[in-house]
C-alpha cells in the first residue's frame, strides 16, 4: 500500500512539473544553487571538508547542466555565449572558494553567492516569479 501511495505521490509531482514554465524552472535551479553554496559556506565554516566538497558539487553539477541546455541558435548566439562564461566562471570561483583556506573561503563563498543571486532575481523577474530579496518599504525603513 505504501509504495502505491508513494508512486501515485511521484506521479502527481512529476505532472505538476511538466505544467511549470521553463523560467520557472531555471529560478528553482538557481534557487538550488544558492542553497548550495551556503551549505558549503557553512560546512566551511564548521570544518566539514566532506560536506562542503558535497556543496560546491552539486551547486557546480547545476551549473553545468545549465550551460549544457544554452540554445545554440544564432540568433540567441550573444545570450549563450554571455551565460556560457558566467557559467564556467562561476564554477571556477567556486572551486576557488573551496580550496581558499578562511577568512578568504567565506569571502569568495559570499560573492559567488551575490553573483547567483543576482542573475536568479533577472530570471525571475523575467519569469514572474516573487523576489527573494528583502525590499525596503515604509514599513521596514
Amino acid at each position: 500500500m505504501s509504495q502505491n501511495v508513494y508512486a501515485m505521490g511521484a506521479k502527481a509531482y512529476g505532472a505538476a512539473r511538466r505544467t511549470q514554465s521553463p523560467l520557472r524552472v531555471i529560478v528553482e535551479l538557481y534557487d538550488a544553487i544558492l542553497c548550495s553554496v551556503a551549505h558549503a559556506k557553512l560546512a566551511c565554516l564548521e570544518g566539514k571538508p566532506e560536506a562542503e566538497f558535497h556543496a560546491v558539487e552539486k551547486a557546480s553539477r547545476i551549473l553545468q547542466t545549465l550551460d549544457g541546455v544554452l540554445n545554440d541558435d544564432p540568433k540567441a548566439k550573444l545570450i549563450s555565449d554571455t551565460l556560457h562564461k558566467y557559467y564556467k566562471t562561476t564554477i571556477v570561483q567556486l572551486y576557488r572558494a573551496k580550496q581558499s583556506k578562511s577568512p578568504d573561503s567565506e569571502l569568495r563563498y559570499g560573492s559567488v553567492h551575490r553573483q547567483v543571486l543576482k542573475m536568479r532575481e533577472a530570471f525571475a523577474a523575467i519569469a514572474g516569479v516573487p523576489s527573494i530579496v528583502a525590499r525596503v518599504t515604509e514599513k521596514t525603513a
